[in-house]
């Protein structure tokens, strides 16, 4: 086969030769001591500049582009040469000419230089066109190689030049491969000689024909990506201009600069996504609500039922938005606040919610700077965003590759915290400063000490709330509004008010990641590890020792909690200093590490991590949900008398209103903000590889071309990626006898394969052999629990997992845990495929006795398998 050898490191080779020309620009064109000779039909012309090297060649020898073979042969310098240093001095097209010859070079694994055989003439030449028609190479493997580069820059965050290095790589690996197959397939028409000749020619002449996949994109990456994946472009929404002085040459002119922000098209975005055969079946199913009086996603929630657009379109588009500000800068340095920005994205309720977790079902919306939004105001923003929902819950028409679809959508939700929220919604950002310090009633600071039932406070509704903007907008003088404002704790009239069928009241759900896991639980911990250690019974010391050595779990070390200083509780504030994943380790530890201490102050703690259990919970009741309002309100009056002397902050009365919140949008966990704020690392790691020339438009154009090939990498959208992922195989023991089993438990008569695995994933849930414990069937009330013996993978997509059971003797109420027996004789052992919770558990040994902790209440997950 045809290959091009690099004249000056011997190590390069490729199948073109503007790829070979690339790699000297990229490799030695830059080197101070560059110097080649030209060597095409004797042409002894030297040059000690790259460029003006391609220009002799593009000029002089114009038809060796074209028509021209590669090297016969090259001249070694006099001094000795090693293989992989630079040689410069030399013709890099030795003993080349503009005939119409190909030479096969043959590729050495060893560290000696390979030898050339002499070239063989053809009948006639052959030309670009002519490859073109000829190639072997398909459009779908040129597409697969330019979405493998942008793969790779996009989500590893690489400079350009990085990329190139890596496809310059892979192009050698591709010629060595190509080689080494053509010649076993030598191999094999020699071992059958019946074969014709001519077969065995044309055969393996398409080694010869193929085209290097990545040539079209070597040159003009950018170009290549908008040819074959049509991205879909950032739109710049310029909100105002200004005149500054820019320099040119060396003098300065004045120049007008735009002041904008950069908005991704929704309908377009949403078009790009549901080119996924599989998105686009999921998202144009009906959802199924699940049983009466059990909440599972947005779907179950009276504010489906009720919606104008839900109630008629079932499978409508289901909009998700969140927004908050990212510091893309050191965040103690002195750019902290001049380069944050303020982040739109949306997800859809359509995505099965076992999916809508992974971070590629998370997609921009709309980025711009928090110094320009904090001058014109976050309604500019949602001023553009509102004429594509408009469009949308109306109805929009686009082509598929499968015909004209209409497309409706509508938004079921806005989530954020509660800065974000207020400020989107229109509020007092700043609750200190307002009358009415939420966005659900119209409570203020007395009531809130002393009020702890939801129906004591008069209820904001969207009527009451236009209103009163109204009322504001039409004040007599400045200071008649500003009275109103804060009685009210309204800014202003937010565009979101203009949304199709949205309540700004009911729809702007509270956040349990800010409300509970950064703001109750780490003040409420905070309060009782205080007074414990002020009072004697609890030594801090020996409380973080029990942390530190606490047998967590293999998924669990990552987010191990922090020590507590003695600073961290004299702080005359309301923060642990752990983070969200932190204090969910935590709590779910908590009673363990203070297990042994007596006090109405444990209680009160228990009390607040049964509270999180329930809110933490995938499928909640409605008897739940009412017994989740009286736990709230029990637990504020406790609080109370515990702490008389400090205050009830604004997310603790924010807690009242989950139940409600329940009811209208279903379970807590689909509004919760934590997978929306891990998708701010992709742009922080961006952004400290930019300059900040245009910082919002380089981070979204990264952002798009990352998005407009997800479906071309590998066969699965990145949504689904990882939905089954498995550790190390190994060959199964005993086969007959496992075989034999899973026909007795599955009905499986005909495997082709079965295989032992390590550990497996299922949608995000890693499973280990010999650690992890599933609940592969319930008992009464009770979840049976399984210590996983052995993993098998059958056929390669049938998953069986060999379980030991454990007896289930009872809900700890001091632990919050099931505590459970080992069997102590040999027991057989049981499969299971359909687990009734699909969360990994792990046991530990506590007193003398094994207990399984548990992150969320388990009970209506028994209760919904239970009733029919």
């Amino acid at each position: 086969m045809a290959l091009w050898r690099c004249m000056i490191c011997f190590i390069f080779v490729s199948l073109t030769l503007k790829v070979l020309l690339s790699h000297i620009n990229a490799a030695h064109g830059r080197r101070q001591d560059f110097w080649v000779y030209c060597g095409i039909d004797g042409c002894e012309q030297d040059f000690r500049v790259f460029n003006s090297f391609f220009r002799h060649i593009k000029r002089t020898h114009p038809l060796y582009l074209t028509n021209g073979s590669p090297p016969r042969g090259w001249r070694i310098p006099p001094t000795s040469h090693s293989l992989g240093s630079e040689n410069f001095g030399v013709s890099v097209f030795a003993n080349c000419s503009t005939t119409t010859t190909t030479s096969i070079v043959e590729i050495s694994t060893g560290g000696s230089l390979p030898e050339v055989q002499e070239p063989q003439v053809v009948d006639s030449p052959i030309t670009e066109e002519a490859v073109s028609t000829t190639s072997f190479t398909r459009h779908d493997i040129t597409r697969s190689a330019a979405a493998f580069a942008i793969s790779v820059q996009e989500q590893c965050h690489l400079s350009q030049t990085t990329v190139k290095h890596i496809i310059s790589g892979v192009q050698q690996y591709q010629a060595v491969l190509l080689d080494t197959l053509k010649e076993r397939m030598k191999s094999v028409f020699e071992d059958h000689a019946e074969g014709t000749t001519q077969l065995q020619d044309d055969a393996l002449a398409t080694f010869d024909k193929f085209m290097d996949p990545f040539s079209t994109i070597a040159y003009g990456q950018s170009r290549a990506i908008g040819e074959m994946f049509c991205p879909v472009n950032a739109e710049e929404v310029v909100v105002s201009q200004k005149i500054c002085w820019v320099k040119q040459g060396l003098s300065r002119v004045m120049s007008i600069r735009n002041k904008s922000f950069y908005y991704v098209p929704l309908i377009e975005s949403l078009k790009q996504l549901m080119t996924n055969e599989r998105i686009f079946t999921m998202l144009n199913t009906a959802p199924q609500r699940s049983r009466e009086g059990f909440f599972y996603d947005f779907r179950d929630g009276s504010l489906f039922t009720s919606h104008p657009l839900f109630s008629q379109r079932p499978n409508a588009l289901q909009l998700i938005l969140y927004t908050d500000e990212i510091e893309i800068c050191n965040p103690l340095g002195s750019h902290a606040s001049a380069n944050k920005l303020v982040m739109f994205y949306y997800t859809l309720g359509n995505i099965d919610p076992k999916f809508r977790s992974k971070l590629a079902a998370i997609r921009l919306l709309a980025i711009a700077k928090a110094n320009d939004i904090s001058q014109w105001g976050i309604d500019v923003v949602l001023k553009r965003i509102l004429q594509d929902l408009s469009l949308l819950y109306n109805g929009v028409r686009i082509e598929m590759s499968n015909g004209e679809i209409e497309l409706f959508g509508a938004v079921i939700a806005i989530c954020g915290d509660t800065l974000a929220q207020h400020e989107i919604a229109g509020f007092k950002e700043g609750i200190g400063f307002a009358y009415s310090k939420c966005r659900h009633c119209e409570c203020n600071f007395d009531d809130m000490q002393s009020v702890f039932e939801e129906k004591k406070f008069v209820q904001r509704t969207l009527e009451k709330h236009i209103r009163q903007c109204f009322e504001i907008d039409k004040a007599s003088t400045d200071l008649l509004k500003a009275s109103l404002k804060t009685t009210y704790g309204i800014n202003r009239r937010s565009r979101i008010v203009d949304v199709p069928a949205f309540d700004l009241i009911k729809q702007t759900p509270q956040d349990i990641m800010h409300v509970i896991f950064e703001g109750v639980a780490s003040m409420e911990v905070k309060f009782v590890l205080k007074h414990l250690i002020l009072s004697g019974q609890l030594e801090l010391d020996k409380f973080n020792s029990d942390i530190q050595n606490f047998p967590y779990s293999p998924l669990e070390i990552r987010d191990k909690p922090s020590p507590i200083s003695f600073g961290t509780l004299a702080a005359n504030d309301n923060k642990l200093k752990q983070s969200c994943g932190q204090m969910l380790i935590l709590l779910k530890i908590l009673l363990f590490l203070l297990y042994g201490v007596e006090s109405e102050y444990v209680v009160f703690i228990r009390k607040l991590i049964m509270i999180v259990q329930i809110v933490l919970a995938p499928i909640i009741s409605l008897q739940t949900v009412l017994q989740l309002r009286s736990m709230i309100e029990e637990h504020l009056y406790q609080f109370k008398q515990l702490f008389p002397e400090a205050n009830i902050i604004p997310k603790q009365h924010y807690m009242l209103h989950l139940p409600s919140q329940i009811l209208s949008l279903g379970p807590l966990i689909r509004s919760m903000c934590m997978r929306f704020e891990a998708k701010h690392s992709y742009f922080k790691q961006w952004a400290s590889k930019l300059n900040f020339k245009n910082v919002c438009k380089s981070l979204a154009n990264h952002n798009q071309f990352l998005e407009c090939c997800q479906n071309e990498i590998g066969t699965e959208h990145p949504i689904f990626a990882k939905e089954k992922e498995s550790g190390p195989v190994s060959a199964v023991k005993n086969n007959d006898y496992v075989r034999k089993k899973i026909k007795e438990f599955f009905g499986i008569d005909v495997m082709q394969s079965v295989v032992s695995v390590k550990w497996y994933v299922l949608n995000g849930n890693k499973y280990i052999t010999g650690k992890s414990m599933i609940i592969a069937d319930v008992d009464g009330t009770f979840p049976v629990f399984g210590l996983i013996k052995d993993i098998f993978l059958i056929d390669s997509s049938f998953i069986a997992f060999e379980y030991q059971r454990y007896e289930t003797l009872n809900l700890n109420e001091d632990l919050l845990a099931y505590e459970v027996t080992v069997p102590i004789v040999a027991q057989a052992t049981e499969l299971a495929h359909e687990l009734i919770d699909y969360t990994s558990y792990f046991s530990i040994s506590f007193r003398d006795s094994v207990f399984v902790p548990i992150k969320y209440s388990l009970s209506d997950i028994i209760s919904h398998r239970n009733h029919p």
